[in-house]
């Protein structure tokens, strides 16, 4: 519940005022003894004004059933019902006003800000307009028409109509602080904090303004002073769901989990269905060690919020990392997804369905009926070789049936003749050596709606990186606190590359950043960004980060065997490989990442061979060897990299991805400022 604000307060007195010099007031005839609508109405202003929202409600209500014609309580309503995001009901209730009294501009102004949370953004200009016209300095209407500026990408003209307000009223802390976040996000570091410090003098007593301030403060680092405003936004409204959310959090940064529990169990006293108090909380529980408590609070808010994939996918998380592969609890989460994906195949949706899949085997990679299921996805896509291993995998469990062990017969026999069927033999097959990728997620997560987001979604990419052919992502994904120790753990653990993950959020929105860069030199390879709305909206986003990943990574395969000028190499249809496409043989050992992460280096003089595709299955490949030189020096273990379309320079290739390379999706500069649109409408 928030607090009315102090343009709220402001109408809550002015209607105070109208209410008692009125006397066109309309009145109903009442019986004696009973409730007087007056009283019941400045009764519920009173609760109004002491933050005691659910209360005025209902005193309001009784009021305006007494007397259905009092505007005045209409138009009180309809503000509570703005402070508790019911803004249908707040339009409706402007309307019932409407009836009976004027349209002040005040309530014209409410009206507008009540068609934003609709998204009704045209009629709410239209709104905004109608109040200034009658009241030209209305500081109200012209923040409403701010806002829609920011919602519309144009942070220049939101800033020249609130820094008009600030000429009639220099003390407005929202103003201030609405500036503030502007020039943030513009990266305008000294004017962010001048009008930082000069909102901070008039914001006593305001919680909505002590909490956008410490929000502010905690992005740029200084935690004590977040930590000291979100407090003080508590003290000034104790049932302040994002100031604690935000005290919560930074408690939870800094390790102090018993204070941040205590404040998240604070938060559901005042409200059992916070469900960024229980996400909070699972993490605090999960890193405290308690994970009975951990899978209660994130089980809760999967119950509360079905819909809430980070949550979901926490608890995923959490289950994966506490308990062995034949636990209960993951089969009955896995079957969560395969049921998913079984509803996505009939809709012929494939790729997602795959994804569910994938995701249900990461959770339960016993599971029987998944894994038949995706096994019969495979032999859809044309790779029965893929689908003849998990039929294998399955049995090596001894999960066979005669229905599995039929299929596996059928395959054996369809299958002879093919490339793996025909290089099989009794010797030890040489390793293929895919990229070792190290994941990192870098905070704060997507403060207020999922703080701590950014490691569940990190481990979410890593989980998903582990399906993909030629990657080999290393275990876990950390949270570092800068990229010096993020470069300097990929480099010591022998990676190749390594990946930083950020989350932001809004309340409908999700944007998923990642930079993949090189572990021998720190190099930036590809910056990537996957904004998404809606539905699956972080399972889309973190799909579009996986496929920008393997778009930046280079072809790299391994000779594994050679039988005369014939050899086998490990990669094939699923490493986009088709019959007639040409490949380089180079000197084990010659091939090495780019300096600046753009790409694979070799030296001519280190091509011992061409070879060209002519069969291709699943996974691996048979090709025709062409030898360069005099000299046969083609071996198992060298490396297999894509011929370059036309010749270049000696020592070097084409880049796959060049640095800063365009894989930062259009939309990215938009959800910018709709991010930033939901933060300065939260100060109304």
């Amino acid at each position: 519940m928030r607090r009315a604000s102090a343009p709220g307060l402001a109408f809550a007195l002015a209607a105070v005022l109208a209410a008692r010099l009125s006397s066109a007031q309309p009145s109903l005839t009442q019986p004696k003894g009973a409730p007087d609508a007056r009283a019941l109405y400045e009764a519920g202003l009173g609760l109004m004004a002491s933050g005691d929202t659910y209360k005025a409600v209902d005193a309001l209500m009784e009021a305006v059933a007494v007397n259905p014609a009092y505007a005045d309580a209409w138009a009180a309503l309809a503000r509570c019902q703005y402070d508790l995001g019911e803004y249908e009901r707040t339009v409706s209730f402007i309307r019932e006003s409407y009836k009976f009294g004027p349209r002040s501009p005040a309530l014209v102004t409410l009206q507008g800000f009540g068609l934003i949370g609709l998204g009704k953004l045209d009629e709410a200009r239209s709104s905004f307009d109608e109040a200034l016209s009658r009241l030209p300095n209305d500081r109200d209407a012209r923040f409403g028409l701010a806002l829609l500026d920011l919602r519309s990408g144009r942070p220049r003209d939101a800033k020249a109509r609130l820094a008009a307000s600030l000429k009639s009223a220099p003390r407005d802390p929202r103003a201030l602080l609405s500036l503030a976040l502007i020039s943030r996000a513009e990266g305008r570091v000294d004017e962010t904090a001048a009008y930082l410090s000069e909102a901070l003098r008039w914001t006593s007593g305001d919680a909505d303004a002590c909490y956008a301030a410490a929000a502010l403060f905690s992005e740029q680092g200084d935690a004590a002073e977040a930590a000291r405003l979100a407090s003080a936004a508590i003290e000034a409204m104790p049932t302040h769901a994002g100031a604690r959310g935000l005290l919560a959090s930074l408690y939870y940064e800094s390790g102090e989990l018993d204070a941040a529990r205590a404040v998240l169990d604070g938060s559901l006293r005042y409200d059992r269905s916070d469900p960024q108090a229980w996400f909070l909380l699972g993490l605090v529980e999960s890193a405290a060690g308690n994970r009975s408590e951990a899978e209660y609070a994130l089980s809760t808010l999967a119950s509360l919020r079905p819909d809430d994939e980070l949550a979901r996918i926490a608890l995923e998380n959490l289950v994966m990392d506490a308990t062995g592969f034949e636990d209960h609890s993951r089969a009955a989460l896995a079957a969560w997804r395969f049921d998913r994906a079984a509803d996505f195949e009939r809709r012929l949706l494939y790729e997602k369905a795959a994804a569910e899949y994938r995701r249900g085997l990461a959770v339960d990679p016993y599971a029987n009926k998944g894994r038949r299921n995706y096994a019969e996805l495979l032999r859809g896509a044309k790779l029965p070789a893929s689908y003849l291993s998990e039929l294998r995998f399955l049995a090596d469990l001894g999960k066979a049936d005669r229905a599995l062990s039929d299929a596996i017969e059928i395959y054996d026999s369809l299958l002879e003749g093919s490339v793996s069927r025909d290089w099989s033999s009794g010797r030890a097959p040489t390793e293929s050596r895919p990229y070792r990728i190290a994941v990192f997620s870098v905070g704060p997560g997507g403060t207020p709606y999922h703080a701590g987001s950014d490691m569940v979604v990190a481990r979410y990419l890593r989980d998903a990186l582990a399906f993909e052919p030629g990657v080999a992502p290393q275990r876990g994904a950390p949270r570092v606190s800068s990229f010096a120790d993020a470069f300097a753990l990929a480099r010591e653990s022998g990676a190749d590359w390594f990946v930083l993950v950020g989350v932001a959020e809004t309340e409908r929105d999700v944007i998923v950043s990642a930079e993949l860069r090189a572990a021998r030199t720190g190099a930036l390879a590809a910056r990537l960004e996957a904004p998404r709305s809606g539905n699956d909206r972080v399972a889309l986003a973190t799909a579009r980060i996986v496929n920008g990943i393997r778009s930046a990574l280079q072809f790299r395969g391994t000779l594994l065997e050679r039988k005369g000028d014939l050899a086998l190499v490990d990669a094939g249809k699923v490493d986009g490989v088709a019959v007639g496409d040409a490949f380089l043989v180079v000197k084990n050992g010659a091939v090495a990442i780019r300096p600046d992460g753009s790409g694979l280096t070799w030296n001519d003089a280190d091509v011992v061979a061409r070879i060209v595709a002519k069969r291709v299955d699943d996974e691996v490949f048979e090709g025709r060897l062409e030898r360069v030189g005099f000299f046969d020096r083609v071996n198992p273990r060298d490396v297999v990299v894509r011929e370059p379309p036309k010749p270049v320079a000696s020592g070097t290739v084409a880049p796959a991805v060049t640095q800063g390379s365009a894989a930062v999706e259009p939309g990215a500069s938009t959800f910018v400022w709709s991010a930033l649109f939901e933060r300065v409408r939260s100060l109304y």
